[in-house]
């Protein structure tokens, strides 16, 4: 499961002084070694569950229940051949660096031992 959280892009032109707001996205993935290309991971979006976590600087966990679905498959694809994929930069018991498919990006993701914000 992957955790994001979500801030309002209008959020960073405030004053930090300004209540925060934060969604929290769980995505769940199933990857898959992709044959003859040893650092490349196929993944399959599988669910996902968004929830507030804070809306203006109040807590909204316990209040506000969170929304999740299970994703459509593309028939015939599966995380060895489907669309989705990553290759693998870096990789240690704390740190992943990974390069994105088109349209792409880096992305540096750490073990964090507690997901709460």
């Amino acid at each position: 499961i992957n955790i994001i959280d979500l801030v309002p892009r209008a959020q960073s032109l405030l004053p930090t002084s300004f209540p925060s707001s934060v969604l929290r996205a769980e995505v769940q993935t199933r990857a898959s070694a992709r044959t003859n290309m040893p650092n490349r991971v196929g993944l399959s979006f599988e669910k996902v569950k968004v929830q507030p976590v804070e809306v203006l600087g109040m807590a909204t966990a316990d209040v506000l229940p969170p929304f999740g679905l299970n994703l459509p498959t593309i028939p015939g694809a599966d995380g060895k051949s489907g669309p989705g994929y990553f290759d693998v930069l870096y990789l240690d018991d704390d740190m992943l660096i990974i390069k994105q498919n088109e349209p792409g990006g880096y992305f540096v993701s750490v073990r964090a031992e507690d997901c709460d914000p």
